[in-house]
């Protein structure tokens, strides 16, 4: 089951997608058209963030360097380390939700934190 920001996340797209497969349809003006293919590439990219930090695919866990419960999603976010290295600050990191996430002091890879499991 999809996390509810994801599925939003993934309706808003599909709404975007038809949106620009209308206008390109219809002939609408160009400018119309850039404007719809800019909010559809926003759109696949919050996506993708979404997928990635709360879905990661098997070959993606590689690259987590670090899982930590979001509060505000109320979920495991997996951070990549190209994310920590992009948005981490400190003790804290920037969640794809947009709130501050703690980044785990251990050693470890992986947090323990509640519903995290390491990934096999």
């Amino acid at each position: 089951m999809l996390h509810p920001v994801l599925a939003e996340a993934f309706e808003t797209l599909l709404m975007t997608w038809r949106l620009c497969d209308d206008l390109a349809k219809f002939d609408a003006p160009y400018r119309k058209r850039l404007e719809a293919r800019f909010k559809l590439e926003a759109a696949r990219n919050r996506v993708s963030r979404f997928r990635r930090a709360l879905n990661p695919e098997q070959r993606e866990l590689e690259e987590v360097a670090f899982t930590t419960h979001c509060p505000s999603l109320d979920a495991t976010v997996f951070v990549s380390y190209l994310e920590k290295a992009r948005k981490g600050v400190g003790s804290t990191h920037a969640c794809v939700c947009g709130s501050q996430v703690e980044i785990p002091n251990s050693g470890a890879r992986h947090s323990q934190s509640a519903g995290s499991a390491p990934p096999q």
